[in-house]
């Protein structure tokens, strides 16, 4: 309670209020300032950008739903034709076509891979495919197409680099070349997905240590066609 002389003050001099609040006030800026002066710049600049999206009329609304997608683990995948027997029957089917003669195949793991030498169907570091190679892929994709056996493209390169100047590195020949092979399989008459990838010169340890330093350089540039362990979908022309 204020005594009876300080109300008697009040009462005779009104602005001593307003100049009360006035000090109050700047007392109140020049803390302000004073703080911003010592302001931590990475804890404003979030405060900043969360206010700005938060208050942002122009933010994009999420809406949450359910993923009826199964898990991949839950899928069960189905066994293709036996290995042992792809091998064989891809022997015999590579024997017809003469350019492939020296094209191996061989069981590695859940894959079957015909490995047929880069320089068969290219031109050193280029990407697009001799006549004959053409031919002889279209005669391979024949019998491709009858097995249901899911399929892959891989490219591979040697560690010498592209100096033509058409591709920027050796990931985009192996992966060029591998696109090319697949696309012409697919031009053949093989409807299915055809996985398509490229490792360029990152792969040499894969190759068999007995072979001489000259036969690794030749199998560095190579198309393998690899085919999985697991049953594509069902296709007009199976046999197989």
């Amino acid at each position: 309670m204020l005594s009876p002389v300080k109300k008697r003050d009040i009462a005779a001099a009104p602005w001593i209020l307003t100049f009360a609040d006035l000090l109050s006030l700047l007392l109140t800026f020049f803390v302000l300032v004073f703080s911003m002066n010592a302001i931590q710049f990475d804890s404003w600049k979030s405060v900043v950008q969360t206010m700005s999206e938060e208050f942002n009329p122009n933010r994009p609304r999420v809406e949450v739903r359910p993923h009826d997608t199964p898990e991949s683990i839950m899928t069960r995948h189905i066994p293709g034709l036996n290995l042992s027997y792809l091998e064989a029957l891809l022997r015999r089917q590579l024997a017809l076509v003469p350019l492939f003669q020296d094209a191996e195949v061989h069981l590695v793991g859940d894959n079957v891979i015909i490995s047929l030498p880069a320089s068969l169907m290219f031109e050193r570091k280029k990407a697009v495919l001799a006549p004959d190679a053409t031919r002889a892929l279209r005669q391979l994709a024949g019998a491709l197409v009858q097995i249901r056996n899911k399929l892959q493209v891989v490219g591979y390169t040697d560690a010498a680099p592209v100096s033509s100047g058409e591709f920027r590195s050796n990931w985009e020949l192996s992966l060029t070349r591998a696109r090319t092979v697949a696309g012409l399989l697919a031009d053949a008459g093989y409807r299915q997905s055809i996985s398509v990838l490229g490792y360029a010169d990152t792969r040499l340890q894969d190759l068999n240590v007995t072979l001489s330093a000259k036969s690794r350089y030749e199998w560095s540039e190579r198309i393998d066609i690899v085919l999985v362990n697991e049953r594509r979908g069902q296709s007009t022309y199976d046999i197989f």
